[in-house]
This record gives structure tokens, C-alpha cells and sequence, in this order.
């Protein structure tokens, strides 16, 4: 019986401590899993610290060159560390495909070209001077007939001007006739030439002259044909006028070839040469663009307008420019290939230029080194490749919802300390501890974004201990501070009010 009793009690216990090693049991695996869950937890929020992206390391702004490959608390500074994304290593940051729309960002690939300054002048149409043709007689006569009546009326080359009779001239032929009839050795042939070439320096034409010789009767008049085609430019002399030799019938201007004088500044003559090619375009023929060649740059210089006259000849084909005719001229420099992008994706800070490129989805600010601009386009001499894709309308728009400014900010740290703007950053905090016999403060402070700060307790000095009199460890204050050698120097220190 007692044994039996002794037997139950004992299987008991075991059923006890069995029930309790399996509670334990359950206990370790409960918290194991919660370790686990915590661990991918701090995982999933390492990971959401870059979205998209790799976290390469933790860092502390303040002191940027120590490296963590955990994140907590800084052992410098009383504040978070700082993921280092993978998409920041190069400078850049990221934009979503639909904000790069929304914002209308556009690209453009740098390129090589003339990049040459050009200088753009208004000019006029003129006629060609050494077109010019004068229709004259070479002996005294009387005009007849004249086939031009007015003016500006155009004539072809080769048809007859004028008929003009000339008694010389007459009475020359006469003796040239009278020589061709009489046969044998009472006129000797150089007789005869010699009457013949009379008649060339008179004026006669050719045909004229052989009716005569095959024993045609003289005319008593004689006709002039024009030399030239063009237009009646002027009209010498009436039908029944006088004339004589080296008095002009008519003058005829040929126009199939004009001349455009351009009137080129004077700041603007060193980029002007003869031989560079020009490009003329009037308002008359909108988008048409006629080409040519600055051939000849006049001595003078205006006095008053403080312009120089540049001749550029141009083809006239179908008569379309006019004498008088109003031009814009774009004269072309030559100053060899280079590599240029439009001058709207050049940033001007003030201090340097920036270029932001596209590479793949990240925007990176390139600083360049500039040199000429012409025609919207400016040189870049150093800084960036050929066909790199620079961004040329939303820069600006990348930098404030992007926040391009804190890669601006660390690109002008890496800058050398001479093109370092040394400005004054302004931040609000708790005093924790003060010693005014050192001037050194200590302040819980909020976000600085012109230093890319996050909230932390850091000490500084004071550019004047007195600064602190009238405050206590725990007074909320508003200050701005500089950076000073390697101090931060407090600079104006006020009241906040509480929150």
C-alpha cells in the first residue's frame, strides 16, 4: 500500500517537471523568435534608411571621416548616425521617373562644335559698281532712235540700244566703198585695210563692215547694242540729241550679283575679316537665308553711328533683292572646335559654375570651368566629357524637391577653403551647461539645414563670454554661430520662447 502511494507521488512529480521543462521549452523559442523578429525588423529599418538603394555605411556629420557598419548613437556627438546611401557616394540624388515628368526636366548631350563669336549688323542692298555699263558712241553723231524709253526698264545683252547717225562716219564708209570698187594695182590691199580698221575705231560693227567689203552701199546710220543685260540704270541722251564720243546713250546696270553693306559696331571689328562667311537674310523672304563672303571692309569709320562698312557680294538669281533693301546680317567667326552645352544648363553660383548630369537616374552637379559663349551655347573648357547628358530646364526645380541643396552643400565642402563661403548659420536649442570663464556653451539644438545638421547637443564657442549673462542651464535660446577655424563660434545669442 505505502509503496503504491510512494509509486503515484513520484509519477506525479514527473508529470510536473515534464509539464514545466516543456513551459521552458516554449518560453526559449518565444523569445528566440522575438530576437529573430527583431533582428529583421532592424534589418527592414536599415534597409528603409535608403530606399532603392544600398547602405554603405553610418557616419556622423560632425565628424564625417569615421565610419560605422551599425547605426545608434554617435560616441562624438549626443545624436543618431547617418546612413551613407549607395546612390550618394557619387554626389548624386535620385528622382522618380514620374517627378522627372512632373517637373518637365529636359536633357541635351554635350557636344563638340565651332564654337566662334558672331557678330550680327543690319545692312543695305546696293548695286555692284563694277557691273556698271555705259553705252556710248566713239564719234560725233546725232541720236535717232532709241529703243529705251524710262528709266529702270531692263534690256538683254546683245539687243539694240539706240540707232545714232554720224556724217564722219558716213563719209568714212563712203571712202572704204569707193576703194572696194576700184580693181587692180591703183589700190594696194594695205589701202584698203588701213580704210577697214578706220571704220573699227569709229564704231562700226562687224557686219557693217563686211556688206561693205562685198560691195554693200553705207549706211547712213549706225546701231549700238547694249554690252551687258540688266536694267536702264540712266538715259543719256533723247532721240534727236547730240552726242559726243564719251558722252553715255544710256547706262545699264547689271544685277544678277548685289552688294550688301553691312554696318559692323566698332567694339565688334576685331571678329570681322575678309574671307569670313556671312549669312543675310530680309524681312521681305522670311526664314529664306541667302549665304556669302565678306569681300572687302571700307577704310573709314563712321564718326557718329561709330560703325565700319563691311561688303558682302551676293548672287541675285531671278532679280528678287532690290536696291534698297533693308538686311540682317550674322557674320561667322572661326575659333576651332570645342565642346559646348547650351548656356541655360550652366548654374552660376557666384563663386562656380555648375553643370547637373543625368546618369542613369541619378542627377549629379558637375563643377566646370567655362570659356566662350556664342550663340546660346557656352564652352566648356573643363569638367565634362563629350556626349554627357546635361540637364538643360528643371535644374532648379531638381534642387528644391530633391533636394540637390545638401549635394551642393557637400560639393562647396569639398571645395578648396579659398571658394568657401563663410556664412552665418542660425539654430534654436536648450542651454545644457555653460563656463563662462572659458566661453564655451553647450545646447541641444534642432536641425541646422545650411550646415545639412541634424538634431544634437554639441558645444560651442562664444565670441564674447558675456554674451551669457542673464541665462541658466535649461533656458530655450535662439543663436547663430560661424565657422571658425576648427570652432564654432556663437555669435548673437537671444531668448526663445517655450516650444
Amino acid at each position: 500500500m505505502i509503496s503504491d502511494r510512494f509509486t503515484t507521488i513520484i509519477r506525479d512529480r514527473r508529470g510536473r517537471l515534464a509539464i514545466i521543462a516543456a513551459a521552458v521549452a516554449l518560453l526559449i523559442a518565444a523569445a528566440a523568435a522575438a530576437y529573430l523578429a527583431l533582428g529583421r525588423e532592424s534589418a527592414g529599418e536599415a534597409d528603409g534608411a535608403c530606399p532603392g538603394s544600398e547602405v554603405l555605411y553610418w557616419y556622423d556629420p560632425m565628424v564625417p571621416d569615421r565610419r560605422f557598419e551599425q547605426p545608434g548613437k554617435s560616441p562624438f556627438m549626443d545624436m543618431q548616425l547617418v546612413p551613407k546611401c549607395a546612390d550618394e557616394a557619387s554626389g548624386g540624388v535620385r528622382v522618380s521617373p514620374a517627378m522627372v515628368q512632373n517637373l518637365g526636366i529636359r536633357t541635351t548631350q554635350a557636344r563638340m562644335m565651332d564654337i566662334a563669336p558672331s557678330v550680327h549688323a543690319v545692312g543695305r542692298v546696293e548695286l555692284d559698281e563694277r557691273l556698271i555699263a555705259e553705252v556710248q558712241t566713239l564719234t560725233p553723231g546725232f541720236v535717232e532712235t532709241l529703243a529705251v524709253r524710262a528709266e529702270g526698264e531692263p534690256i538683254s545683252r546683245g539687243s539694240r540700244v539706240a540707232t545714232v547717225y554720224s556724217p564722219e562716219l558716213l563719209a568714212a564708209q563712203q571712202e572704204y566703198a569707193a576703194l572696194v570698187r576700184i580693181r587692180g594695182s591703183a589700190v594696194t590691199p594695205s589701202l584698203r585695210e588701213a580704210a577697214r580698221n578706220r571704220l573699227r575705231l569709229l564704231g562700226l560693227p562687224s557686219g557693217a563692215i563686211q556688206r561693205l567689203s562685198r560691195g554693200g552701199a553705207p549706211q547712213r546710220t549706225y546701231p549700238v547694242f547694249a554690252p551687258v543685260s540688266g536694267i536702264v540704270r540712266e538715259i543719256g541722251a533723247r532721240p534727236g540729241a547730240q552726242v559726243t564720243p564719251g558722252q553715255s546713250i544710256v547706262t545699264l546696270a547689271d544685277l544678277s550679283r548685289v552688294l550688301v553693306i553691312a554696318q559692323v559696331p566698332e567694339v565688334a571689328l576685331g571678329n570681322v575679316g575678309v574671307g569670313r562667311p556671312a549669312e543675310v537674310s530680309f524681312p521681305a523672304y522670311p526664314g529664306e537665308t541667302f549665304e556669302g563672303r565678306v569681300d572687302y571692309i571700307f577704310p573709314t569709320l563712321d564718326p557718329e553711328s561709330r560703325t565700319a562698312r563691311a561688303r558682302i557680294t551676293l548672287a541675285n538669281p531671278g532679280l528678287r533683292l532690290k536696291e534698297g533693301m533693308f538686311a540682317n546680317v550674322r557674320i561667322l567667326g572661326t575659333g576651332g572646335m570645342a565642346l559646348v552645352v547650351p548656356s541655360e544648363a550652366v548654374i552660376d553660383t557666384g563663386r562656380r559654375k555648375v553643370v547637373v548630369v543625368r546618369r542613369d537616374n541619378a542627377f549629379i552637379p558637375v563643377e566646370v570651368v567655362t570659356g566662350r559663349e556664342a550663340e546660346e551655347m557656352t564652352q566648356i573648357v573643363r569638367g565634362l566629357q563629350p556626349g554627357a547628358e546635361v540637364v538643360v530646364s528643371g535644374q532648379f526645380l531638381i534642387d528644391s524637391e530633391a533636394s540637390l541643396s545638401g549635394v551642393m552643400r557637400r560639393l562647396n565642402a569639398n571645395a578648396p577653403p579659398e571658394n568657401q563661403q563663410q556664412g552665418v548659420a542660425v539654430a534654436s536649442g536648450v542651454i545644457r551647461t555653460m563656463d563662462t570663464g572659458q566661453g564655451m556653451v553647450t545646447i541641444a539644438h534642432g536641425p541646422v539645414p545650411m550646415m545639412n545638421w541634424p538634431p544634437m547637443t554639441m558645444t560651442f564657442k562664444l565670441a564674447q563670454p558675456a554674451m551669457l549673462r542673464g541665462f541658466t542651464p535649461g533656458a530655450r535660446v535662439g543663436f547663430s554661430f560661424r565657422k571658425e577655424g576648427e570652432a564654432f563660434v556663437i555669435t548673437s545669442i537671444r531668448r526663445a520662447p517655450a516650444g
